[in-house]
Parts: structure tokens; sequence; C-alpha cells
């Protein structure tokens, strides 16, 4: 659970406790006390009247209650006002408002009651009469009735709530939810009652009531809500119940008119007499739940079923990589659950966060129906759970969601954080809020479908919260990390069934999620800067862009600089140094780049950390290793000479201290870097070739080739973002053969293949899209493919082919490619427009040309050096007809 505490006001006079008096609501008036003038009367016999209030409240509201009940008023509907005392007994000016009136919590008490109603209730879950009517008789049960309203009236957000229960968190969960129960659906009240039997009796006392839910959950209005079976109940039961709402309106009107049931506000005001000035502060707590779990979208786990089943359907934002993979499975879990299920498929890509894509979610989400109390599910990785959540943050002014991470910096940083963000105007995470998931759940499974590079940096955030939270994490991850990148976690090979590596896999999983939650929730707003979760992203946001290294390597270097800086600060021994750049090292994350040597730019970096954090570096370092510390003066003149100290240790290491695919084009990603760079003032700079070669020509160091590289993949990426998108058949070609480097690998060793083939060799969205635009402006008919590969350009030309008598024609030597392309092509509708030939190029072409055969284009795209001798045989034989166009890859 996350809070926003109130801050302290003062002391003094208009300062001290307030007097624990009210007036109980007259039982033949509906008038309002007054809020201005003398109220020394109301004040005066303080304790008589707040025993008499308690009193009268339980009379009137008709129901026992187990907490320790508070002076109650239900004298309007309207915050308690009391005036305060002055120096002296003197009467003060100042009026305190407050805003609520909960129980005490007395757990004993309450598990008292719950085990009661359980009891009281499982003969009645038995019984062979409808659900619907079982599910009166429950509601008309005095332990279950007196459970109901005695829980509605406790503060279950709070801290005192959170320790009563702390050793059962699914209770303590399914308390907070009982809560509401005026207003959840019939099946989410089985739901709890279910959970409850389960945590307290166990599985075979739970049992009556799953069976009770399974039934109620096929009637048509198990969706309802409760409150509206109030005309159906026993006239003193409804009476009951309806006393109880009324009096929450006053004493907590969360309980019956909730906006969510996941979000509570309260506050606290003072006021002069004549309201001239006003002083309040206000807070937002906010409950939120993690879940490590295994095999999500199996139709035995229960997570989603159990938020999704009462609401009766699901609007979900899905990472469209995440769709073409697991789409089916998502849609047979909630179709296998009878739940409607709308789905929005969404970018994760870095160059589509953008606020327009936020506001394409939004206009989505209203179309769908979202509603400000059902939870949004977000299904992706950090991409998605910052512009979905940021969405949801949006809409409505505040939506729930839940975060399904698909990805391992989703699953422990990104996906559980309160910080929801997107790109705009060029400038990364421009706008942004603050409004974490409701629950979170991680399930590793996931990641057996990511690229290793991906997975390899997603560890940073794992190492990050070893060294500044959890010793025993970081000896996990000494002995353990290697193992889980080369294994994806437990998700491949033989590792699966190693029952005893998948705990550990949960317990590293479990723990850095643990220790990011203790870094952050007492934080949430960041209204301080000793955040331990930011280590290692203090110097490298100045470099991380330009270097286009991916987040984790460079939070990589980040990291084992700072631990040099503590060893160096005797915040830590030479020993715990070594290990600390050894457990990064040997999880094959960057230590050292060459971007590093601009030590400027990473003392320009220091200087706006600086900015940022308030005017304190406040670097948090380890102190020792597994606990934070911060480091807070560093001068530039020592900034420079540790970097170069730090170097020279770094070099020894394998590598030379380089990770490994350390960059993002190495693991098939754009650069995501989108701020603009500043030209030369010399120089009129027009297009980005000329912000290149200027660039180039001021100087030759690495920080200005990291530049070129960056606008050179910018480049790209904007290509692809405004270019024609891709049919879903070629979106689907480029996914399959995003995973077949591992293959290809294995075919070459087996000799199944002539030479290493790579995912990498695919021709993509960019040219695919111009072979289409080629197709069809030349009024082609028939295409020469030379080199078919996994099969994009090939199935690119044929959907430009026109339907009546288009013919594609596609050479492959390779033929486990050629299998690969037919399968890929299987599901098209043009794929009879396609005819794959298998064998040498020049064989192949030299009986096309035997045969009579002539092409108004051709696509060339093979091994670079044969490209001439292939070129003297298509224009030698004719099969390139007068006036036909060859298009060659790579000239």
């Amino acid at each position: 659970m996350a809070c926003t505490k109130c801050a302290s006001l003062g002391s003094g006079p208009a300062f001290l406790q307030p007097v624990q008096s009210t007036r109980p609501r007259p039982a033949s008036s509906l008038g309002q006390p007054p809020l201005q003038g003398d109220m020394s009367s109301v004040a005066a016999p303080a304790a008589a009247t707040a025993s008499a209030t308690a009193s009268a409240v339980l009379a009137v509201a008709g129901a026992v209650s187990l907490g320790a009940a508070s002076g109650r008023r239900r004298a309007a509907k309207l915050p308690k006002v009391v005036r305060l005392q002055g120096a002296q007994n003197m009467p003060s000016p100042t009026l305190e408002i407050n805003y609520y009136e909960l129980d005490a919590v007395e757990a004993p008490r309450i598990l008292s009651a719950v085990r009661l109603a359980i009891k009281m209730a499982s003969p009645i879950v038995k019984e062979s009469t409808s659900p619907e009517e079982r599910l009166l008789k429950l509601l008309s049960e005095p332990s279950v009735q007196s459970l109901l309203t005695t829980v509605s009236r406790l503060p279950v957000f709070s801290k005192e709530m959170a320790l009563a229960f702390k050793d059962d968190l699914d209770l303590l969960l399914a308390l907070k939810q009982l809560k509401y129960f005026w207003n959840l659906p019939q099946s989410q009240l089985a739901i709890l009652l279910e959970v409850m039997a389960r945590q307290l009796e166990g599985p075979s006392q739970a049992a009556p009531f799953q069976e009770f839910l399974r039934v109620l959950t096929q009637t048509p209005n198990h969706a309802k809500n409760i409150k509206h079976l109030n005309d159906q109940l026993p006239a003193e039961v409804k009476a009951e119940y309806l006393r109880n709402a009324d009096y929450l309106e006053t004493a907590d009107a969360h309980a019956v008119y909730p906006t969510s049931i996941y979000r509570q506000c309260d506050g606290f005001t003072l006021a002069t007499k004549d309201a001239s000035t006003i002083e309040a502060v206000m807070s937002t707590t906010l409950t939120t739940t993690i879940k490590i779990a295994r095999k999500v979208l199996e139709p035995s786990n229960h997570l989603l079923y159990n938020i999704y089943k009462p609401l009766g359907r699901c609007v979900a934002v899905v990472d469209d990589k995440v769709d073409a993979i697991y789409g089916k499975e998502l849609d047979a879990y909630f179709a296998g659950h009878g739940i409607e299920f709308k789905k929005i498929v969404s970018s994760g890509n870095e160059a589509d966060k953008d606020i327009r894509d936020v506001e394409r979610i939004l206009v989505s989400l209203k179309k769908a129906g979202q509603g400000r109390h059902e939870p949004l599910l977000v299904v992706g990785g950090g991409v998605i759970a910052d512009i979905a959540g940021f969405a949801a943050a949006l809409y409505s002014r505040n939506t729930p969601y839940v975060m399904l991470c698909t990805s391992i910096v989703s699953g422990i940083d990104a996906g559980p954080s309160p910080r929801v963000c997107c790109n705009g105007f060029d400038y990364k995470n421009l706008y942004g809020a603050y409004h974490p998931p409701v629950l979170t759940i991680t399930d590793r499974g996931f990641w057996k479908s990511l690229h290793p590079g991906w997975l390899r940096h997603g560890v940073a955030e794992i190492i990050k919260m070893a060294v500044m939270k959890d010793l025993s994490l970081f000896e996990l991850v000494e002995q353990w990390g290697p193992k889980c990148l080369e294994t994806k976690f437990g998700t491949v090979g033989d590792s699966v069934n190693d029952q005893a590596f998948q705990d550990v896999c949960d317990l590293i999983v479990g723990k850095a999620m643990e220790g990011y939650v203790r870094s952050e929730y007492g934080n949430l707003w960041e209204t301080h800067q000793c955040r331990p979760h930011a280590y290692g992203h203090t110097w490298c946001p100045g470099y991380e862009l330009p270097s286009g290294m991916l987040h984790g390597q460079a939070v990589g270097t980040c990291m084992g600089f700072g631990a040099y800086l503590a060893m160096k600060s005797d915040f830590i021994p030479e020993i715990e140094c070594q290990r600390i750049l050894k457990v990064i090292s040997d999880c094959e994350l960057c230590l050292w780049h060459p971007i590093m040597e601009d030590g400027a730019a990473i003392w320009r970096s220091q200087v706006a950390m600086i900015e940022k954090r308030g005017g304190n570096l406040a670097a948090p370092i380890p102190r020792p290793l597994g606990e934070s510390g911060y480091l807070n003066d560093l001068s530039e003149e020592m900034l420079l000479q540790r970097l170069q100290e730090y170097k020279s240790i770094c070099l020894s290491y394998p590598r030379q201290g380089r990770g490994v695919e350390e960059h993002c084009t190495e693991v098939g990603l754009a650069d995501p870097q989108s701020n603009k760079i500043a030209p030369p003032e010399d120089r009129f700079v027009v297009t980005p070739t000329d912000l290149m070669i200027s660039t180039l020509t001021k100087t030759q160091d690495m920080a200005a080739v990291g530049e070129v590289v960056r606008m050179l993949d910018g480049v790209d990426g904007m290509v692809v973002k405004y270019s024609t998108q891709p049919s879903e058949a070629l979106r689907n070609v480029s996914v399959q053969t995003a995973k077949t480097n591992p293959n290809w690998a294995e075919m070459e060793k087996k000799g199944a293949t002539s030479k290493l083939l790579e995912a990498e060799m695919i021709s993509g969205q960019a040219e695919g899209q111009l072979l289409q635009l080629l197709v069809k402006f030349g009024r082609v008919k028939k295409v020469l493919d030379i080199g078919t590969f996994t099969g994009y350009s090939s199935l690119a030309m044929a959907e430009a082919l026109p339907e009546d008598g288009g013919r594609m024609v596609t050479l492959e030597r390779q033929e486990e490619a050629a299998k690969m392309a037919a399968e890929n092509w299987a599901s098209s509708p043009h794929v009879g427009k396609i005819e794959s030939r298998v064998g040498e190029a020049q064989a192949l072409l030299q009986e096309l040309a035997s045969q009579g055969e002539s092409f108004d284009l051709i696509f060339l795209d093979v091994d670079k050096p044969g490209y001439f001798a292939l070129y003297q045989t298509l224009m030698e034989t004719g099969l390139l007809r007068v006036g036909g166009l060859l298009a060659v890859d790579n000239t």
C-alpha cells in the first residue's frame, strides 16, 4: 500500500488536539449544525458527549460494531467542525474540519467475526437451492451481515489494518475489498468469501464456497451489485443495510459511493472564524498488490479471473509484439472463462511513445466504454506500461489498471512503478503522472520469447536493487546470474524441469521487486531525493543516448563507477567493490564505454542532475554493500580523476569492460534518442545528412561518432513510423524471423545451411514498402525475387501484384530458409501468386531463361560479392524484359 502522509501543521494554540465531541443526529431533525459562531456548548462536556454519541449511533445504525466506536456524528452530511481551545482555555477563532470517522482496528475480534461468518455461511452455500436464493440467505445471516457492516466502517487502507493482518496478505486484500461490499458485484462477494475460507480454514472448507462461486457465475445477474438485491431481502435485514449505508454517507462515503475501490482520500482543514484564511492538508491513499506468478494464462490460474469475471468483461491494451506471440492465449483465457474481451493493440516501440500514441489509446478506451471503476488491463513491456498507464491516469482523471508484465524491465521496474509517461516534441518523457497499477503480475514464462540482449539489459535492474537494498539478493545473483541469462530465467531448455532452479529464479525476481517497492513506495511523488533505486542513474543520462547503448548497459557503467566512488569514499571496502564489478561483468553488462572518455559531457550530466534533484547531487551508492548511502559532493576535477582511475580498473575485466550486445542496434532495436542536437553555428544545416557531416567535420571523438549513429538510427525510425504500415501477415514474418538466430546457428553447426544466416538479413518494413510502391507504380505483373530468406520481400511484392495474372517467382539457396518462408506465407491470401524454387541462383536463372521467362521487376538481394555475375546473367539471358526494372539491395 502506498500512502501520501499529511504534513505537520505546526504548533501553537490553533493546532492543539481537537476536542472529540459531536452532536448526534436528532431522530426527527435533518437540520445542520452551525459552521460559525460560538460552539462552546458542543465542546464543553467532551467525554460525556463522545460516549453518548457512540451509543446513539449504534442504536441508529442497528449493526454490531467489532471496532472501538469513535465519537459519531450524523447531524449533517458535512465534515465535522470543532472550535479549537486557545491558550488558557480561551476560545480560539480557529475551526477544525475533519472529514471521516472510522472504527478502530481490533484484529482478534475481526478474525473471530470472519470465522463465525464463514462457519454460518458454509451450510448455506452447500444447499441445493438456486444460487440466487443462497446468496439472499447469506446476506440475511446475522453473522454475515454483522461482518459486512463492520468491515465497511474500518480504515482498511491504514497502517494499523496492514499491521494487524501482516501475516496473511491474501486475507488483508480480501478485507480491503470487503469494505465496499454494498457496491461489489455478487460474484466478487462470493470470491471474497472463498478467499477468506481458504485462508482461515483451509482448502477443504473453501471447496463449497468455490462450487457456489462456479454456479453463481453462471447466472445472468452475477455481475450486478449487492445493493441491487436489497429489495429482495426480508424487511428487517433490508432496513439494517440501509441504515448502515445512510450512516456511511457521512462517516465514510468511500464505502457507499466509491469511484474506485483502490483509492481513498483524506484531509484536515483549519479556518478562521470569518473564513478569510484557510490552511489544509490533503492526502490520497492508494492500495496496490504485486504477484510473482507462473502460468498466468492457464485457465486454472484465477489472478485475472478474480478481477474481470465479476465485471463481466475486460478492456486491455496489448503490446503488438506480445499480441503476435501470446494473443491467442490471451483470447482463449478470457473466452474460456466467459469474459468479454476487448483488445486494443498498440506498438511497444520507443519510437511510438508519443503523446499522440497516448491520445489514440484514450480514444480507443472511450469507444470501448471503459468505466472509471473497472481496471484496465495492460499487457506488455516498459513502453506499454508507460503509455497505457499514462492513458489510465488521464482517462476520467483517474482509472485503475492491472499490469501484466511480459519483459524483465516491466516485471521488476517499470511495471509496478508509479511513474507513467510519454515523449513529446522530441523530448523524452516530457509528459507524465504518478499512477501505479492496482495489481502488478510478473510471470517469467513470458521471458522465453525475449531477445537475449533485452533480457541481459533488464538484469541491470536486479543488480541495482541487490547492491542498494538486499545483500542476500546480491549473493543469489553472484551465484546464479549467468545461468539465469543462459536459460532466460529458467524458461528454456532443461532448466524448465529443475524445480530447485525455478524456485531460485522466483526468489531473485521476488526479492528484486520487494527491494524496488521498499525504495519507491514510501516516496511515491518523489518529494525527496533519497532514492536508492536511482543507483546507476546519476551520470549515464549524459551519455546513454549519444552512445546508442541499451538502458541497462548504460546503467551497468554507472553502477560500476558508483561502486568505485563508494570505495574511494570509504563507504565500502575494496573487496565489495570488486564483487560488484564482477557481478556486472559476469552478467555481460558494460562497465566502461569509450564515450565515457568525454569527461566534460559527464560533468554536464552531473550539473543537470543536481538541478533535477533540487540542488543536491544525492547520488545513491552502496554504504555498505546491500545498503544505500548518498554522495553529495564531487568536484569536476575529482570526477575526471576518478573516471580515469575507474577506466584503468575496467580494462582488466573480460572484454576490457565492454558489454555483450551493448548497443540498441545490436539487438534489433532502433536507437531511441529523440532529443534534437543544436547544429554548429558556422554551417547552414538543412537535412539529417548535413547535420551528420557537420558533426564529423567538427570532431572525430567517440561522442561525435555516437551522435552520427544516433542520427542514422533516428532517420530509420522516422521512415518506419511514417511509412505505410505492413500487413498483419508481413508483421508476422518479422516476428517469426526475429526469433530465428539460435536456429540458424544450430543449422550451420549441423551443416543444414551452407553459411550462418542471421535474422537481420530480413528486408524489413521500409524496403518492403518501397518494393510494393515500385510494383504498383510500374504496373508490374511478373516479379523475380532472387534471395527469399524468410519471405518478407516476396510476400510484400506479392501483396502489391494484381489479382488477375500477378505472379512472383522467388529463388533461395538454403532449403531450410525456403521452408520457413513457405510457412510464413501459408496464412496469406496472396500465397497463390508465389512460386518458390530452391537451388543455386545461376542454375535457377538459366533454367528460367530456358523456359522463356522474362520479368517486369527483378529484386536482387543475395551475397554481395556475387552480384556482378548475376547481373551479367540477367542482362544476357533476357530475364529482365526491355523497359523492366532491376532493384539491387545494398549496392
